[in-house]
């Protein structure tokens, strides 16, 4: 077979305009600007700088950059106060130990020019992005959000670790989360990536509404939610025809609990973590429900990526607990 000038030529120009740095569109953005562009197929995104601007993003996730571009590990996201020398020890032996303290990521930042990095999802996971001010638009509170989860943020969305109460351990499985938040309302966008496997679904939740979802699959949710573990022989409250339960914002986040309110908690969230870890597939199922009067969104994975718990040591140790006890179920095989 005869190949042509033409079809080389041809050749080359297909290949430079699939490249994702290059395109027919390709934006032009002031200082303080960024766009998150995703791929066909959504397994990674083009990050695009204006000049002098800078965004977060998970640290092994950056595949390709400009020159131009400048890297500062372990930056904390939201405004750190002044601590002493004891305090910042303790926060870094709780991010270490369960994935605690203040939020470290990857600080990347555009230097005079505008400039673009290519991130990847990860191994067979895909990347659902999430304007934060638009939520805040509709009235929904701040989002919760499972560690691993997180791909990369603007410089506009404040991320801190928060610990789970009994409500969020029904669906993290962990002992802390990460709560966003734009901390400025009168941004106009406030761009958040997260990554799932094979597809992430967005449910929306009306005032008053409830859902049923497969534990492990929920990655992300608005702290409006209440959620509990329910076994699946068991059916919903809904079809029981309940009175409806009334309608009220959650409590704030900072808002000072008694030390016995907070034991409680700790307790009982530390009793669903457990069952939580011994629950085979299918055995129960997680029910989320907005008792809110605003709205309220739930972001599931379609397929959840093995055992999950978190970060750090204790993280760790959820998993390996989760894994033995799902093999001792197994049957024997002669």
């Amino acid at each position: 077979m005869y190949l042509s000038p033409t079809f080389f030529l041809d050749l080359g120009l297909r290949t430079f305009t699939r490249n994702p740095f290059f395109s027919r569109d390709r934006l032009t953005l002031d200082e303080g600007e960024s766009d998150f562009r995703l791929l066909e197929g959504q397994e990674g995104l083009v990050v695009t700088l204006g000049p002098n601007t800078a965004f977060f993003d998970r640290p092994n996730r950056s595949v390709c950059r400009w020159p131009g571009v400048k890297t500062i590990p372990r930056q904390s996201p939201h405004q750190i106060p002044r601590r002493s020398f004891f305090v910042n020890e303790g926060s870094a032996f709780l991010q270490i130990f369960c994935g605690g303290g203040d939020v470290r990521l990857n600080r990347v930042t555009s230097l005079g020019e505008q400039r673009q990095i290519l991130l990847s999802a990860g191994d067979g996971n895909v990347v659902e992005k999430i304007d934060l001010a638009e939520l805040a638009r509709e009235g929904a509170p701040a989002l919760k959000l499972l560690q691993p989860a997180y791909l990369c943020s603007s410089a506009e969305v404040a991320i801190r670790s928060t610990p789970c109460d009994a409500a969020t351990m029904s669906w993290a499985r962990a002992p802390y989360v990460y709560r966003t938040e734009t901390p400025d309302r009168t941004v106009r966008q406030a761009t958040l990536c997260l990554s799932g496997r094979t597809m992430v679904w967005c449910e929306r939740l009306a005032p008053g509404e409830s859902r049923d979802f497969a534990l492990g699959n929920v990655i992300a949710a608005t702290e409006n939610i209440d959620s509990k573990l329910r076994p699946t022989s068991q059916c919903h409250p809904d079809d029981e025809d309940p009175a409806p339960a009334p309608l009220g914002d959650a409590p704030a986040a900072g808002a000072p609990r008694p030390v016995r309110t907070r034991l409680r908690e700790f307790a009982d969230a530390t009793g669903i973590l457990f069952e939580s870890m011994r629950a085979r597939e299918g055995f129960l199922v997680c029910e989320l429900t907005n008792r809110s009067a605003r709205p309220a969104y739930v972001y599931v994975q379609l397929n959840k990526d093995g055992f999950y718990g978190g970060s750090g040591f204790v993280g760790l140790m959820v998993k390996l607990v989760s894994a033995f006890f799902r093999l001792s179920h197994l049957p024997l095989r002669s």
